[in-house]
């Protein structure tokens, strides 16, 4: 997001910063690079608790597609299958397909087991939501597009340099950096973007003691198999998902994509392709502390058994850990906040920017522009 945003800004404005903690931006250490890379469509997100996300996702999708194509950032329009394997799933499919049209998703439709095997032979359903617009792109390579534009049009980068304060004066705000060496300075902004992901929380709570929002730490795990190694593990290319589940955390209940099936890319350099290569996950799985997260990864075993009721080929010796990553969900905000600090205006907040995040960046860094812009006259 803080990529997405300096690349928005930059074509308006010759005195723009990013700060960055981590050592480097392009490899998109935290969660641009810890995610499925999932291009989202926007059925998932009601118009009652969540019309930020489902707004956003709708119109970023399209953006997001058109800039891959431009910029060359590899992406795949793949399509995806929401499967249903008993009765009470089908029953929430068509709440999803109700809201895809209520959200203005194109194309979705109810197909019936025997399509889904047409278009995934190893997948088994009682019926499907299609869903045409969800694909797949290289998150490192979009982040690193996104810096490499903003950077040509002067955005300054600066890593190792973390945030440690912030201070209203009059009609800017200070900020106060430490650099890697302990050193500290003060800058002084018209304007600050606060794209801290997983951070957002408690940076809001540096210029605004009152902010009322925080993290609900949630990390997300994935293994990871080769699609190649057996005839039952072959797929056409497409996202295959569970219908959606409930997870409780110790702030409340929500509903989950779930574990799900995602291919990857292949190693070819000259056009986007499928490699064999799909991703099995995330398992949600909720922790006390963000700042002690790590630890051994739940067993190959359960993310076996979560989609084998759809995909029944995969083993457990099949599987091979990928990767974890913290996700920035909000207690009690199950949308994205994306707002001026009720205290300080000119301290925009972008808060739970968790999924559909990545597919929506673009147009969450226009609706920033556009924030910035009444401020700045």
């Amino acid at each position: 997001m803080g990529c997405a945003v300096a690349r928005e800004l930059s074509g308006h404005y010759n005195d723009t910063f990013l700060f960055e903690k981590n050592p480097g931006i392009t490899k998109g250490e935290n969660q641009s690079s810890r995610n499925s890379g999932v291009i989202h469509s926007g059925i998932y997100y009601d118009q009652e608790t969540r019309s930020q996300k489902a707004a956003l996702c709708v119109s970023g999708n399209r953006l997001l597609y058109d800039f891959c194509e431009r910029y060359k950032v590899p992406a795949l329009k793949t399509g995806k299958l929401v499967v249903a394997v008993s009765k009470e799933e089908e029953d929430v499919l068509d709440l999803y397909l109700d809201r895809a049209g209520k959200n203005r998703v194109p194309g979705v439709k109810r197909i019936p087991g025997s399509k889904v095997k047409e278009l995934e032979p190893n997948v088994i359903a009682l019926s499907a939501l299609f869903v045409p617009t969800t694909g797949i792109v290289e998150p490192t390579a979009l982040v690193y597009r996104f810096h490499a534009l903003a950077s040509r049009a002067g955005v300054r980068f600066m890593t190792d340099t973390e945030v440690v304060g912030l201070e209203a004066e009059g009609d800017f705000i200070r900020l106060i950096i430490r650099y890697r060496d302990g050193h500290t300075d003060r800058v002084k902004a018209r304007v600050v973007v606060n794209a801290a992901g997983v951070e957002a929380d408690r940076m809001a709570r540096l210029i605004n003691p009152d902010s009322p929002y925080e993290l609900d730490p949630v990390i997300g795990e994935s293994y990871k198999f080769y699609a190649h190694k057996r005839p039952e593990l072959g797929l056409s290319g497409m996202n295959v998902y569970p219908a959606p589940e409930a997870v409780i955390t110790p702030h409340g209940s929500h509903f989950t994509v779930g574990v799900h099936l995602t291919p990857t890319f292949g190693d070819s350099p000259d056009r986007p392709a499928l490699g064999s290569t799909v991703t099995v996950g995330p398992r949600l799985v909720p922790v006390r502390d963000r700042n002690e997260w790590s630890g051994p990864p739940s067993p190959a075993k359960i993310f076996a058994v979560r989609v084998n009721s759809f995909f029944p080929g995969l083993k457990e010796e099949d599987l091979i850990w990928h990767q974890a990553g913290l996700q920035s969900r909000l207690t009690g905000y199950p949308d994205f906040v994306i707002e001026a600090d009720s205290v300080n205006p000119r301290f925009i907040n972008l808060l739970g920017i968790d999924s559909p995040g990545l597919t929506s960046s673009l147009a969450i860094s226009r609706r920033v522009g556009e924030m910035v812009s009444e401020l700045e006259g």
